[in-house]
Formats: C-alpha cells, structure tokens, sequence
C-alpha cells in the first residue's frame, strides 16, 4: 500500500533519501494480462518461474503478483526504465497464454500523488 509523507516542504539530504522522495524517487509499474483461458494451479505456477527466471531476475527487477499481472519495481534500490516496461510487454505479448497486455506508464513505487515528483532544484 503506497503512503504519502507530509506535505513537501525542504527537507535535508537524509531525510529525502529515507522518504525516497526527490531525487531518491524511485519509479515502478503495473502490469495486467488477459489470459486466454483460466490456468489452472501448475500451469499458473510455471508461467510466473518462466517470467522470473526469463525476464524478472536477469534484469535486477522485483515482482509482485500473479498470472494475470502485478507490480514491477526495481529489486532493492532504484527505477525500473523505459526498457524494462518495454522488454515486460513484450514477453508477456510473445506467451500463447495471453490474448492481452496492458503496462502502466513509469510512476512512483512508494507515494501516490505529485507533489513528490522530482522537480530541478535552482
């Protein structure tokens, strides 16, 4: 569940770093597939070690979530990228498994709202 600390105001180095608020954002994305027929429990299981072991691991990436998607972020600290949503797309297109792949844009894994997007600082 994502929470959303006090409003903005100046905040010291640490403090934007623990918040991960700033330039410590760090961003993450949802993906939701629409299978072509419901797995059942084996088949469910195969297809998420496929996706970790294929996709999800080689690329330090962390995922939450099951067959019909979930949330992608980065494993320990930093963004997923542009290429990460990218590469998550099309692996899920590519499975005969899925007749459809939707992936959120880029957004950020720990608040909702955006007064914490990291702005340039003069």
């Amino acid at each position: 569940m994502k929470q959303n600390p006090p409003q903005a105001r100046q905040r010291s180095r640490r403090q934007r770093k623990k918040l991960r608020i700033g330039e410590f954002q760090e961003l993450a994305f949802d993906v939701h597939a629409t299978l072509k027929a419901e797995l059942d429990d084996a088949a469910q299981e195969r297809f998420i070690d496929e996706l970790l072991l294929q996709l999800i691991l080689p690329r330090g990436l962390d995922f939450g979530g099951g067959a019909s998607g979930g949330f992608v972020a980065k494993l320990g600290r930093g963004s997923a990228t542009e290429a990460d949503r990218e590469a998550v797309a099309a692996w899920f297109r590519a499975r005969s498994e899925v007749a459809a792949v939707t992936v959120s844009p880029l957004q950020d894994a720990w608040h909702d709202g955006t007064q914490y997007v990291l702005t340039p600082q003069a």
